[in-house]
């Protein structure tokens, strides 16, 4: 789940990780660079996110900032059509009169998200629950915290 600040506040919605550098420190996920989202990260780069794996219990909170890049064309034209459609034609979040059919999308809209982490607070939800802070302004050095 990614959150950007809108102009009603915090707004959030579910994404597919599409890459992570450990060495970078970097998040990658894609979007239309028309959607509102784009908009909002130009506008305020602070981003968190929330990713919750089931199996382990582990709850994962990150901030980060991010930056909107043109997406690769090479690796559009790889994607299905159905997820080709999702960048292009109306604008996401715009009203429609119809269901109608849906518009061939084109690479001039596809663009990455990438996300520069700069703290993960990380909740295991086990017997007992332990948390843990890290920090990149710490050099990634965890502490222990209160859960």
């Amino acid at each position: 789940t990614l959150a950007t600040i809108g102009p009603e506040g915090p707004e959030l919605r579910t994404l597919v990780l599409r890459r992570a550098d450990r060495t970078a420190a970097t998040l990658d996920l894609f979007t239309d660079a028309a959607s509102p989202k784009a908009l909002q990260i130009a506008a305020d780069p602070r981003v968190a996110l929330h990713v919750w794996l089931p199996k382990p219990q582990l709850q994962i909170r990150a901030r980060a900032r991010a930056t909107l890049t043109p997406g690769d064309p090479a690796l559009f034209a790889r994607l299905p059509a159905e997820a080709q459609a999702n960048y292009g034609g109306t604008v996401p979040g715009t009203p429609l009169d119809t269901t109608g059919d849906r518009p061939t999308g084109g690479p001039a809209r596809f663009a990455r998200i990438t996300c520069t982490l700069t703290e993960l607070d990380i909740l295991h939800l086990g017997t007992p629950h332990i948390r843990a802070l890290y920090r990149a302004a710490d050099g990634w050095q965890g502490q222990w915290i209160a859960p």
